[in-house]
């Protein structure tokens, strides 16, 4: 069925290619968004709902993708996890639908990244609202005629249903490790918020990509620049030789769990998370610290 997509709001000019483009693209990009919600039975499929739900609040204001994360609850969205949110958001950025700046006039903390919803952003959303309404009067059917005939699940029984839907995860696991070079045998990196490269690997596969730091050349901030390009590729583990506060604290709100890193290659480092080695990181560490190659502390800047 091909929508009819009002746009007149947004004062637009667009030819009809360019409007069967965004929809190919867009039902592409929202049916892998169903996949990654990591979700079985009725969160996954709410999971449909995250790109709307983060063009609509884009189109209220520009906001941090913190701000963005915090109001999921709206929608019924917060069961998502937060790397969920952030890779919606780079893919979004990635088809034009939103752009992003760095906020540089904070009085308090590191620059952080803003999002702002684009003219091809609003053509999404029109779709997104046309295919809901054309959806409710299908789904008030639904409920109108379930009311009739079923009967009420008890709360018992309703628990124990989402409780078995909800045992099996199919997020893949990725980590993420701070490198001096672009595959799994290059040495670590002795810092992490001005490291080279950001090796992004699954850890029962191998399957990685070499990542430059976009923070390298920061002239501040470089840790929590760092840490927000990590998580924008919805890994679930950092491993790091070191976390500043600001940097720790982005980790730990997004709910990544993050890993003092240990001196070798990339792939042994690797090995011992796989094997259980690796020390946990719970606290955040001192700012510029890093570690030499004998495994002796020494300074770096801005982790």
């Amino acid at each position: 069925m091909r929508l009819t997509i009002n746009v007149s709001m947004y004062a637009m000019s667009i030819d009809n290619s360019t409007i069967d483009t965004i929809l190919q693209t867009g039902g592409k990009l929202m049916q892998n968004r169903w996949r990654q919600c990591g979700e079985r039975g009725c969160n996954r499929r709410m999971g449909r709902y995250l790109d709307p739900a983060l063009l609509l609040l884009l189109e209220q204001s520009p906001a941090h993708g913190y701000t963005l994360l915090n109001r999921m609850a709206e929608f019924q969205l917060n069961f998502l996890a937060p790397t969920v949110v952030y890779r919606a958001l780079r893919q979004m950025e990635d088809k034009g639908w939103v752009s992003s700046s760095w906020d540089e006039e904070e009085t308090q903390g590191p620059p952080r990244r803003v999002y702002t919803i684009t003219s091809i952003g609003r053509v999404v959303l029109s779709c997104c609202i046309e295919q809901m309404a054309g959806s409710r009067q299908v789904i008030e059917y639904f409920l109108a005629l379930h009311n009739e005939i079923a009967p009420e699940m008890d709360t018992e029984s309703k628990s124990k249903v989402v409780s078995e839907l909800d045992t099996d995860k199919e997020a893949n696991m990725l980590i993420v490790i701070p490198s001096e070079g672009n595959n799994l045998e290059a040495a670590t990196s002795a810092v992490f918020g001005r490291c080279q490269t950001f090796i992004i690997v699954d850890p029962e596969t191998l399957d990685f990509e070499a990542i430059p730091n976009p923070a390298l050349g920061a002239s501040g901030g470089a840790g929590v620049q760092a840490a927000q390009t990590v998580l924008q590729n919805n890994v679930t583990a950092v491993i790091a030789p070191n976390l500043g506060p600001n940097a720790f604290s982005v980790i730990q709100a997004a709910g990544v769990q993050a890993y003092f890193l240990q001196a070798g290659t990339v792939q042994q480092n690797i090995d011992a998370y796989k094997s259980g080695k690796l020390k946990s990181m719970e606290i955040p560490g001192p700012d510029h610290v890093g570690f030499g190659r004998g495994m002796g502390h020494g300074h770096s800047r801005n982790n």
